[in-house]
């Protein structure tokens, strides 16, 4: 028996608890878009497991699981800024060396950051840090994303080559991504955040359209049921049972905006 709207006292749902006020902190301590919300929870959860807990000795999680102390170096502060390295054949030789992202958490692959022009998710192990900036609260006030190639005015930053543990594997999939709330984050109208995005990415996939706001999401969605009543009307194809021993061709969405000329969206 528990108290009546006490349910902080279950073991699990005061550890589970513990994660929501970790991740909350961060959330607000890097003012980044309640979207992120689910990635600062894996954050949380890779931070909880590192830390020291009085009811097991002082010992943490990760100290019991892998009977080795947790390398603590790779931590880093939620929402601070990461200038991820352009490889080579991707730039030419007057490019950028590095390209401005937010760090939002870990992985086995490397660092967890995104671009805060398009919202996407990318890894990487060649990361450079300013912790003493947040960049989030301009993530949607510059269309056009700063490269750095000169770091000596960075603050405390440091480089390193990192190889993650694969227990991070199992962090990520054990806290998947919270639904995001209905509520919508409106921007001044001072920043053109919305229409950059529409100049400046020409193509957008399935999982970056989420990262719309809830209007444009709605039109590209309507577009999308359009598409699909057409093919139906023009009988395009018929569904039937795949074969045995036959693979399907996959395919994917592809969002563009049509222009009637070099500079003009339709």
């Amino acid at each position: 028996m528990s108290t009546i709207y006490s349910s902080v006292e279950w073991g699990c749902r005061k550890n589970e608890q513990n994660f929501f006020d970790k991740a909350r902190t961060m959330m607000y301590d890097s003012k980044l878009p309640k979207s992120c919300w689910g990635y600062a929870i894996k954050a949380a959860a890779f931070l909880h497991n590192r830390i020291p807990c009085t009811n097991i000795d002082d010992h943490t999680p990760y100290e019991l699981k892998y009977s080795t102390k947790p390398d603590l170096s790779k931590i880093r502060i939620f929402g601070c800024d990461a200038y991820v390295k352009v490889a080579d054949t991707q730039r030419r030789k007057l490019d950028p060396k590095s390209k401005k992202m937010i760090f939002i958490g870990y992985s086995s692959m490397g660092y967890r950051v995104m671009d805060p022009v398009t919202r996407r998710i990318t890894f990487s192990r060649n990361v450079r840090f300013d912790e003493k900036k947040i960049i989030s609260d301009k993530l949607s006030a510059t269309p056009n994303i700063e490269n750095q190639e000169d770091t000596s005015d960075l603050g405390e930053e440091t480089e390193t080559d990192i190889k993650l543990e694969e227990t991070e594997r199992a962090i990520d999939d054990k806290y998947p991504e919270f639904r995001r709330s209905q509520r919508e984050r409106r921007l001044p109208a001072r920043y053109p955040f919305n229409e950059a995005l529409s100049a400046t990415n020409e193509e957008l996939t399935y999982n970056e359209i989420k990262f719309l706001p809830e209007e444009k999401q709605s039109n590209w969605n309507n577009s999308m049921d359009e598409e699909m009543l057409s093919m139906e009307k023009n009988k395009v194809g018929d569904l039937v049972e795949l074969p045995e021993e036959k693979q399907p061709i996959t395919c994917k969405w592809i969002f563009k905006r049509k222009r009637h000329g070099k500079y003009s969206l339709v």
